[in-house]
């Protein structure tokens, strides 16, 4: 009896330790983060940024935006630098198969390791640069490469366009809000959400950035000008 008792506390132990091994290995900072911004001058300008909106047809199965947020910068060229966050309440996978019944279990849903890892909704990024004298130089956003709904993961591909047509108009084709640029005709019945300041507020509410992060505690899409806020923004 006293040898079971001893094996069931070494196993208790083993047990212990490797758990806090675990959590050593996922929650240890991995790299800190730097909130200068040097180059750039954050700004706020309402109707600038609602000119410029990015408008985005709804699907029928992963939804469609119901705020969008911005950030603006102006760099030392002279351009200005927007970044809209497109703003939705959550993401999840909606389709059959074993990856995408995981992606449910664990990451969006069940375990919940989206929230733990980068914060509740689900934000995401399209990014407008205005040249000097104040037309779309270029725009910047992330499509899906190869994208298999079963999956459990989507991979990003980084997408960019040079001198691109207004109104800057995108479709939802995957259940994480990655986005396809389309022609601007396709959105002639689509009306831009409101453009809403990014403020700090909502950016400290959503975890946008951490001050360090680890394997399950990471940054959310942005661009570094936006880690300082506009003066005018409480």
């Amino acid at each position: 009896m006293a040898r079971l008792k001893q094996r069931g506390l070494r196993v208790a132990l083993t047990l212990l330790i490797l758990a806090g091994v675990v959590a050593f290995w996922v929650l240890r900072p991995i790299r800190e983060t730097d909130f200068a911004t040097p180059g750039f001058t954050p700004l706020r300008d309402d109707s600038l940024a609602a000119r410029f909106t990015p408008r985005i047809v709804g699907h029928k199965l992963y939804g469609a935006p119901t705020r969008m947020l911005y950030r603006m910068a102006k760099n030392t060229e002279g351009e200005i630098h927007i970044a809209y966050h497109p703003f939705y309440a959550d993401e999840e996978n909606p389709h059959a198969g074993f990856g995408a019944a995981m992606s449910r279990v664990i990451y969006t849903g069940g375990l919940r390791l989206k929230d733990k890892m980068f914060g509740p909704a689900d934000i995401e990024l399209i990014e407008v640069i205005l040249a000097k004298d104040g037309t779309p130089a270029s725009l910047h956003w992330e499509d899906a490469e190869n994208y298999q709904p079963r999956n459990f993961s989507v991979k990003h591909l980084p997408k960019e366009e040079k001198k691109p047509a207004i109104p800057f108009c995108f479709e939802t084709p995957t259940w994480n809000h990655m986005f396809t640029l389309v022609k601007p005709e396709t959105c002639q019945n689509v009306q831009p959400l409101k453009a809403e300041y990014f403020s700090i507020a909502d950016w400290e509410k959503y975890k946008m950035v951490k001050k360090t992060e680890a394997i399950l505690r990471r940054n959310r899409m942005h661009r570094v000008y936006e880690r300082q806020a506009a003066p005018d923004d409480g």
